[in-house]
């Protein structure tokens, strides 16, 4: 039996007891058919990341460590040129926080064997916390209203999912390339620093001719650390690079009319973060507007605020037990489980159950757009809640706020990022 090589790489900061159960799944993975070069790109750790894998590991992990923390994008880039220099025949991409399946990795690299025109293949993604929900199986970049659309997310890990997911990019969570691909398509774009990093690389891969697959039988499970922040890191990087990956692909004219969407997008953002007491949130997505159209790439601290906290059920009836309904059952799903992430006593509809012991929650697109039920709850995605009752007078307070920051803010956010999209192109 031919043995294929593969350089596994992982990119860590900080999180040694987690880095720990991922070295020991990979390892695990090897096997007469797959020999694994296992390569850590350290960020620069101060909590003895790096101490345990020398202690720990040995020769069986080789250790890159970094003066400084140069995000994912800076720790996979350097990972990906590392891995090409060993001329291995493929590459993997994996998270710190991760428990790889044993069959992951073979299965992966048996799909693009036998797929010569996929360049990319990713896992199935589950929660950590609850291996029977998805993550991620496939994911899109949604190029008419500029954002991604991950449509498995929340769904269960049964058999109803596909077996092959035909997709835009899958995470850096857990993917497979052939070492050829990063040679052709590069590596990631270190300004990124971190979010998009993987998004931007994958759309190479397929502006390059390929195929990028994601794999329902190849599972890992995911830790999902963002979901707890205490801080808007991830509000700040991904809406900065929402910036930079469509500046990177889209025309001028193109481009515009992103800036008069995203803008739209600032009212609604800040109305409700007011009204929820959540203004840092909304303050860092201003700041990642503002150091798009400045340039300001790679690490900014000064963007990452304390997240402002918000509890749910501080704005819903007290003493309930909270059934969700709705017309699309993976939202309704997503919702569920995002209370569940706050530690809400939230079930999906249950007739079995009497109406006089729960408080039914009904999930929509979005409060503002919602056709408003003779009674109950509203709820959306962003866990916007208004009670039927308030919804009209809501939607009026929201209406003449809306009046006001289209005439003041409005047109100086889409004159300072049309600026940006202008010095993002000019010739270094």
């Amino acid at each position: 039996m031919m043995t294929v090589s593969l350089t596994a790489v992982i990119c860590n900061f900080n999180k040694k007891d987690y880095l720990k159960g991922c070295l020991d799944s990979l390892l695990a993975t090897q096997s007469d058919s797959l020999s694994i070069n296992v390569l850590v790109v350290d960020n620069a750790s101060t909590d003895g990341s790096q101490q345990m894998i020398e202690n720990e590991y040995g020769k069986q992990v080789t250790l890159i460590a970094k003066a400084e923390n140069t995000g994912g994008a800076g720790g996979f880039a350097t990972g990906m040129r590392a891995a090409v220099e060993t001329g291995g025949d493929f590459v993997a991409l994996l998270d710190n926080d991760i428990l790889l399946d044993t069959d992951t990795l073979l299965k992966l690299v048996a799909y693009l064997q036998a797929h010569s025109e996929v360049g990319v293949a990713g896992a199935k993604i589950c929660t950590m916390d609850n291996p029977a929900i998805l993550q991620e199986l496939g994911a899109f970049i949604d190029w008419e209203n500029y954002g991604v659309k991950t449509p498995l997310k929340g769904h269960k890990d049964d058999t109803s999912l596909p077996d092959v997911v035909v997709c835009d990019y899958v995470p850096a969570c857990c993917l497979v390339t052939r070492t050829e691909i990063i040679r052709e398509a590069g590596v990631f774009d270190e300004a990124h620093f971190i979010y998009w990093d993987d998004m931007d690389w994958c759309t190479r891969v397929k502006l390059a001719g390929y195929e990028v697959h994601a794999i329902a039988s190849a599972r890992v499970q995911h830790k999902m650390g963002a979901v707890h922040a205490t801080n808007t890191f991830s509000n700040y990087y991904f809406e900065r690079n929402r910036l930079r990956f469509f500046a990177s692909y889209l025309s001028a004219d193109a481009f515009a009319d992103f800036v008069l969407k995203r803008c739209s997008e600032l009212a609604p953002q800040a109305f409700f973060a007011h009204y929820k007491g959540v203004t840092s949130q909304a303050i860092s997505a201003q700041i990642a507007l503002l150091d798009f159209a400045a340039g300001n790439w790679f690490a900014q601290n000064d963007g990452v605020l304390p997240k402002s906290q918000y509890d749910v059920t501080a704005y819903l009836p007290k003493h309930y037990r909270y059934c969700l309904c709705g017309d699309d059952e993976i939202k309704v799903a997503q919702v569920h489980w995002q209370l569940i992430a706050q530690g809400m006593d939230a079930d999906i509809e249950d007739a079995t159950v009497s109406a006089l012991n729960q408080q039914q929650l009904y999930v929509v697109e979005h409060i503002l757009t919602a056709t408003t039920p003779a009674d109950g709850w509203l709820i959306d995605g962003y866990l916007n809640v208004c009670e039927s009752a308030s919804h009209q007078a809501l939607t009026q307070n929201y209406a003449e706020f809306l009046a006001v920051f289209n005439s003041v803010e409005m047109p100086v956010f889409i004159q300072q990022l049309m600026q940006g999209y202008r010095r993002f192109h000019q010739p270094q």
